[in-house]
């Protein structure tokens, strides 16, 4: 197991070099796969998640409600208006964990800077639900709330393995000519089943939360994800499909982390297939740092994606 550098560049804020240091690398595939272990490794990765809600220094909302049978949580804060974009979020978690609620830091400061509401689909993990579920159940809901509200401007906004679900169901909606959203986030997204990004190689020393050992431990959960499937499938792996015809994309990503070159790698498709595409590289940040909003680079953050969402 390499060892992983907690060094840190002179351009970071003390705090974000403090948040780095105290960091704890997700549980193995074996962890996850075991059913003695999984509950623990659940409760410790939403435990830590969980934390992170204390640095919302905001009033927000949640509810709770179910659309067409697909478990979903409204999110709406002091600023959040019914007259402003939805944003639809599909949140990550290593399709293992995590939910709408526990990683709402990637949502709810931009409800707050942009005025928007939030829609977070709680879709079924595993292994009690196997692939293609999550993905039918986010295409369920999006067409149901479609459907609701057919002049409401929706955003898509997921990360790490939400954007692989996310960009499966944006395929999808293309194929079948549903209306796609005005604009889709995608916040370091974990989009390759092969683990063949470059930087799983080169920040694998330098990640200190996922232990890719060269991209097997993407494989490794891709596998785990969707045993029965090819990994370079574009519905299990979006990399290896067609971005024509998609809405416009804004990309985030630390540039620590070993989900680097997916981003990039995102960012040049959709560029080549003519989508209006900007990547946004957060000089020695972390994976899923967008969650961590006491820190000053976090709160640049949502403030760049905010900007971004008004513009569409």
């Amino acid at each position: 197991m390499p060892v992983i550098a907690r060094r840190s560049g002179a351009t970071l804020s003390d705090a974000a070099k403090q948040r780095i240091a105290a960091l704890k690398p997700y549980p193995t595939i074996d962890t996850w796969r075991n059913p003695l272990t999984r509950p623990i490794a659940r409760r410790l990765m939403n435990d830590a998640w969980r934390k992170t809600l204390g640095e919302i220094d905001f009033d927000y909302r949640t509810t709770a409600f179910d659309i067409d049978g697909v478990a979903c949580t409204q999110f709406e804060t002091a600023a959040s208006s019914p007259d402003a974009p939805l944003i639809f979020y599909i949140h990550g978690g290593g399709f293992v964990a995590g939910s709408s609620e526990l990683t709402a830091g990637n949502l709810l400061p931009l409800c707050q800077l942009s005025g928007c509401e939030g829609l977070g689909v709680d879709y079924s993990l595993l292994p009690e639900a196997q692939y293609p579920t999550q993905i039918d159940e986010v295409d369920k809901a999006y067409r149901a709330l479609v459907e609701m509200a057919p002049t409401r401007k929706i955003i898509l906004l997921s990360e790490s393995t939400g954007a692989a679900i996310a960009l499966a169901a944006l395929m999808r909606w293309r194929h079948d000519g549903v209306v796609s959203p005005a604009g889709a986030i995608f916040l370091s997204p974990c989009i390759d089943g092969k683990g063949a990004s470059d930087s799983h190689i080169a920040n694998d020393r330098s990640d200190p939360v996922i232990r890719s050992m060269g991209g097997k431990y993407v494989r490794q959960l891709f596998s785990f994800y969707a045993p029965d499937a090819k990994p370079d499938d574009p519905a299990v792996s979006p990399i290896y499909g067609r971005f024509e015809d998609m809405p416009p994309f804004m990309i985030h990503v630390g540039g620590r982390t070993v989900l680097l070159g997916d981003a990039a790698r995102l960012s040049e498709a959709a560029r080549q297939a003519g989508v209006d595409v900007r990547l946004r590289v957060f000089d020695g940040m972390f994976h899923r740092f967008h969650m961590h909003w006491s820190l000053e680079e976090t709160r640049s953050a949502h403030g760049d994606l905010a900007e971004f969402v008004k513009g569409v």
